[in-house]
């Protein structure tokens, strides 16, 4: 997997600062301006068609869980890849997550947290949650996706719900894209066709789309907590 540097990296600290780090990554998501737009851009396909409020305001609702879990030394986010069911966002990777259902309330973190437990088995409590990211409207499903970021120490045991989920994995930070860098291109299939999109391989599989510019938010967002220094490491060669 390709890595920032290893002389600098969100690896850089050791687990006594893990708490604070939490705390300061809490602080960033509810007290500060969200990067947004300015984050998502950096992995955003090329021909997305812009947000405009009709569309955001019929779209159903959605949310997802960016988890990091404190593992081997490092920050690691789940990800997950979806099964294929003809879908739009079939065989995808992407974080756990869907769509709100009537016994959420309109509460899209309570949508998070059931589709996580849902998806993958884990239930979190609330002292895991930090906040949220910039919600994103995802045009080909028409959602409007709110993203929740939570933390937990060491790697969770999982288990899948194999109607949806074909596999897991924990991608370290330091195995991403530096923080506010633009995303590499990579080939990717879609309908049936190879295009051009920006993207990050992961446990051979491509990171993109609408994930990917929820990732490039979340890495800026963990930088700005002090999670360690970070730039863009030598692109990958094209899939």
């Amino acid at each position: 997997m390709q890595r920032n540097s290893p002389c600098v990296s969100f690896a850089w600290m050791g687990k006594r600062n893990v708490h604070a780090q939490m705390a300061s990554l809490r602080e960033v998501l509810s007290s500060r301006p969200k990067p947004g737009w300015h984050a998502q851009a950096l992995a955003c396909p090329p021909g997305r068609p812009k947000d405009h409020a009709a569309r955001i305001r019929d779209a159903r609702r959605a949310g997802v869980v960016s988890l990091l879990c404190w593992h081997e030394d490092e920050w690691q986010v789940l990800l997950m890849v979806r099964t294929r069911d003809n879908t739009p966002h079939s065989s995808q990777v992407a974080f756990p997550g869907g769509a709100a259902e009537g016994l959420d309330g309109g509460d899209l973190t309570k949508t998070a947290l059931r589709e996580l437990e849902e998806e993958v088995g884990l239930s979190l409590d609330h002292g895991q949650i930090m906040g949220g990211l910039s919600p994103i409207y995802i045009p080909p499903s028409h959602f409007f996706v709110q993203p929740i970021v939570a933390c937990c120490l060491g790697v969770p045991d999982l288990r899948l719900q194999e109607e949806e989920v074909a596999e897991v994995m924990f991608v370290p930070l330091s195995g991403l894209p530096g923080a506010g860098a633009v995303w590499p291109n990579q080939k990717v299939q879609v309908r049936g066709a190879k295009v051009t999109v920006p993207g990050w391989p992961v446990g051979g599989h491509v990171l993109w789309g609408a994930t990917a510019m929820m990732m490039a938010e979340l890495l800026v967002v963990c930088e700005a907590a002090g999670f360690g220094l970070s730039f863009a490491p030598p692109k990958p060669q094209e899939s």
